[in-house]
């Protein structure tokens, strides 16, 4: 090893923090005695998966093995492979094979998992490091399931993030920003470290870190399309099929939806897509920086859409004060202003049927379409009828919807009642089980 082979290691080891579980994984795997043993390493650019492989080279040439380091490059990478790994010595464990950049190995990933990989010596130790996860076909293999363990490599700690800043004697007023910036993103982290360096302000930090970022963890996007879609998921808290729909003007929202999924710096969840926190603040600050007119529009168009999709307040009642809000809601009937103020309108019922409705207006509608029902029954003909004389026909009092009726006073009362307690029992239903009657 030359001196300055040696230099480069020993700086590397003390800029090396965090990643305990990753490097106990590996020492588990070099003293472990098992057969075979794959390391999946996956983890957006910038995690540090490179320095990863450095320090298993380092742990593995410790422990007197074979280290054999591989990363893809043009041309007959299976013929180059086979050269890469000399025969084992007799009697000695199997080498330690490192592939970096395996994402970019998948036209021979048939090849290396059904031919070279298991005619490797007993013993042999193998990281594949990639941006994606394992293809389904090394998982769902039972063979390849009891020898592969899979770990993703994320963002450091903020403790972790601290150290690596104080290591590189970043001046304590200026880690905020850093710290924030990267979101724990080793590779931003230290780009950082240089841009503060070399004498920039904040502003100037900001630009430089998301310019790099953009192009060594992001890269060439395949169409306007697409980074529009990326801008909306940088900005959106999370990102739904519905929202691009919404705020991309071309392109397949069901492709571009999928394809946010699958980027390795993306995370899915029951709520949606987002992007890690380094790659969020690269593009937003990049795309202010060169087009802040396109920026502002982004914005307005996620401000309205959020605005459109506000979640409604929910209030749940017990049934006397419902049954109540509902009569209340009957005399209102003409009145908005006191509608308004129903607790009806923040109920369940009124949010699930008009959910972008005018409050007032999505009251009326639940009780009437709950109305029109208990006028197709047959059964409640005459108590729908009280009903809607008394309040939606506008009589002045109940005498005078009797009259209307042509019914004597005590059997108008009677089927009004007899309404009202009907009415209220399948609004109750529609509240308290979501049961749709329209």
């Amino acid at each position: 090893m030359t001196r300055l082979e040696q230099y480069l290691r020993s700086a590397r080891n003390r800029a090396f923090v965090g990643r305990a579980a990753e490097v106990a994984a590996f020492r588990a795997a070099l003293a472990g005695g098992e057969v075979f043993t794959v390391l999946y390493l996956h983890g957006a650019g910038g995690t540090g998966k490179t320095t990863l492989l450095r320090r298993y080279a380092v742990e593995a040439e410790r422990a007197n093995r074979q280290v054999v380091r591989v990363d893809y490059e043009p041309g007959d990478m299976a013929a180059g492979l086979l050269t890469a790994v000399p025969p084992t010595p007799a009697g000695s464990a199997g080498p330690v094979l490192l592939v970096d950049g395996f994402e970019r190995w998948q036209p021979l990933e048939p090849w290396l998992r059904d031919e070279f990989l298991p005619g490797l010596p007993v013993g042999s130790v193998v990281v594949l490091a990639a941006r994606t996860p394992p293809a389904v076909e090394w998982t769902a293999d039972p063979g390849w399931n009891a020898v592969l363990r899979v770990q993703e490599v994320g963002a450091l700690s903020a403790g972790e993030a601290k150290v690596l800043l104080d290591r590189n004697a970043v001046p304590r007023q200026r880690q905020p920003l850093l710290l924030d910036l990267a979101g724990g993103n080793p590779l931003a982290l230290r780009l950082g470290v240089e841009e503060v360096a070399s004498g920039k302000d904040d502003d100037g930090v900001r630009l430089a870190v998301a310019q790099a970022v953009l192009r060594q963890v992001v890269g060439d996007l395949p169409s306007a399309a697409h980074r529009h879609a990326l801008e909306v998921c940088a900005h959106a808290e999370t990102t739904t099929e519905k929202l691009l729909r919404a705020t991309v003007a071309d392109g397949d929202t069901v492709e571009l939806f999928r394809w946010l999924c699958e980027l390795p710096y993306a995370e899915c969840g029951p709520s949606g897509v987002r992007v890690e926190t380094f790659v969020r603040n690269a593009v937003r600050t990049e795309l202010k920086w060169r087009d802040p007119v396109r920026h502002d529009a982004v914005l307005a168009r996620l401000e309205q859409d959020t605005a459109l999709a506000a979640p409604v307040r929910v209030e749940s009642l017990p049934r006397p004060e419902f049954d109540q809000a509902v009569r209340d809601a009957l005399r209102s009937w003409r009145r908005p202003d006191l509608l308004a103020t129903n607790p009806l309108v923040h109920s369940r019922m009124v949010a699930a049927a008009e959910p972008q409705a005018d409050p007032v207006d999505a009251v009326r509608t639940v009780l009437k379409s709950t109305l029109d029902d208990l006028g197709e029954d047959p059964r409640q003909l005459k108590s729908h009828r009280a009903l809607i004389a008394t309040y939606l026909g506008g009589a002045p009092t109940q005498e005078a919807a009797a009259e209307r009726l042509a019914l004597p006073f005590s059997t108008y009362r009677r089927h009004l009642n007899r309404g009202l307690e009907v009415l209220c029992s399948l609004l109750w239903r529609r509240e308290s089980h979501g049961v749709d009657l329209t």
